[in-house]
Formats: C-alpha cells, structure tokens, sequence
C-alpha cells in the first residue's frame, strides 16, 4: 500500500489538526452562544449548551478519525472515507444526544438545539479543512 498523504502530513497529525480546530470551533460557539442561551433559558440552558456543544465535538473526532485515516488510502478511495466518516459522525451525535436525553437531565430544549447549532458550524469548519487536506494530498500526488 502506498502512503498518499504528503510526506508531513500522516493520518494521525492530519486527525490532531482537525479535532484541534474543531475543538477551537466549539469554544468560540460557547463563548458566542453562553450570554443569549442564559438570557432565554437560564442555568440549566446553558448547562444544556454545554453537554449540546459537546456531544457535537465528540460526534466530530469520532467520524474525523476514519476520514484521516483513509487518507493513506489512493485518491480514489477517499470519498468512501469521508461518508464513513459522515456515518460515524451522525450515530455517534444521535446515541449521545438520546443517551443523554433520554437520561432526563435536561428538561431545556438548549441541548438538541445547541446540538444541531455545533454539529452544523463544526461540520462547516470540518469539510473546509478536509478539503484543504485532499488539496495538498493531490498537489503532492501529482
């Protein structure tokens, strides 16, 4: 098998700087998102806003963890890593948020709300960059 990723960049480096920008992602949304979450719902919102923004990071490194790895994978290979990834992603953050629902923790609408509010920003900083990755993975293969 032969390693497609560029030479400074392995799967595992590649899953740091993702689940790193993600995480940095995630704490700009609770920074931004703490002041009107406690205006509209009080403690338990934000506590809501919280475990919400994190069952999405968690959800995001789980499914970024297949997608790096098939980038040792040939190009052409790559879109079944980025669904798996996708599939990873989407039944991890459901499981947890039913997990965590279902418990009866929350009584607040702010956890699936901030949920789906993370999974979709996350999601957008995650395919900018994954883009960015395949970028230099063809520039090198080329």
């Amino acid at each position: 098998m032969t390693l497609t990723t560029p030479s400074n960049l392995r799967p595992s480096i590649a899953f740091a700087r993702v689940a790193t920008l993600a995480g940095l992602t995630a704490v700009g949304l609770a920074l931004v998102g703490a002041w009107p979450t406690w205006r509209l719902a009080g403690g338990e919102g934000l506590s809501g806003m919280a475990f919400g923004i994190g069952i999405a990071l968690v959800g995001a490194w789980a499914g970024s963890a297949p997608t790096c790895l098939y980038l040792r994978k040939p190009p052409i290979e790559h879109p079944t890593g980025i669904m798996l990834g996708l599939g990873v992603r989407f039944a991890v953050t459901v499981g947890l948020l039913l997990a965590v629902w279902l418990h009866g923790t929350f009584e607040s609408k702010a956890l699936p709300l901030w949920v789906g509010i993370a999974q979709f920003v996350i999601l957008a900083v995650d395919v900018t960059g994954l883009v960015n990755l395949l970028k230099r993975v063809a520039k090198e293969g080329a």
